[in-house]
């Protein structure tokens, strides 16, 4: 019997600059690189250990999803957001999340059910609050199952997680926070869309004032 003659090389899921732009994406989101943070090659190229070449292709493709942007010294910076862009995230989150809220009530499985609800179960330190948040984001998105919508949010949570660093320090702000996404969760929990879209309209326009109110403040400690 002949054999087949099989040259396919497995590819990682992947690439090395898709993994550079999770990883920078990530490190915004958490707050470690805050905004108005220089970015030079050098530095990137040393803290991935990948080559200059993919790091380049990395900073494009963040550029692109507004993560970075060009610094008026030198390179590119952490995007620095002015109330104008804060209002314009805030307004297109505030039409597209209830969406998915609903879509996710209608289109989840009972056990994707249970892993979102458990994400905003008490959590210990802020630092697992924030990642628990951000995979709540995460899970809402793939449980609504609709990759159009996933393909606006995705890139829009990452911008609003690192926003919510300096939203939270709005004071009460936290807890409100998480009262709204425990709101959220319960409706989502009772199966009921009218209410899920509902509470996700209430908690962006509530994270759409701290935002403006923590983003001018910033402007005003630039001055």
């Amino acid at each position: 019997m002949d054999r087949k003659l099989d040259l396919a090389i497995e590819r990682p899921t992947e690439s090395v600059p898709e993994m550079v732009v999770r990883r920078i994406s990530r490190a915004i989101a958490d707050g470690l690189l805050p905004p108005g943070r220089q970015l030079t090659e050098r530095e990137l190229t040393e803290l991935t250990g990948v080559s200059r070449t993919s790091v380049r292709e990395a900073m494009r493709h963040l550029q692109t999803l507004g993560l970075v942007e060009a610094s008026p010294s030198r390179g590119v910076r952490v995007a620095v957001l002015g109330s104008a862009e804060v209002r314009e995230i805030y307004e297109v989150r505030d039409a597209l999340e209830p969406a998915a809220a609903e879509l996710f009530v209608l289109r989840a499985t009972d056990e994707e059910v249970a892993a979102l609800v458990e994400k905003v179960q008490p959590r210990a330190t802020g630092d697992e609050r924030q990642r628990a948040i951000f995979e709540f984001d995460e899970l809402l998105v793939a449980g609504a199952r609709n990759t159009l919508l996933a393909s606006m949010l995705s890139p829009l949570h990452t911008r609003i997680h690192a926003l919510r660093s300096l939203s939270v320090t709005i004071p009460g702000r936290r807890e409100a926070s998480i009262q709204e996404y425990r709101d959220l969760a319960d409706a989502i929990a009772d199966r009921s869309p009218e209410r899920a879209a509902e509470a996700s309209h209430r908690h962006v326009r509530a994270a759409a004032k701290a935002a403006l109110e923590a983003v001018k403040i910033f402007e005003k400690q630039r001055r």
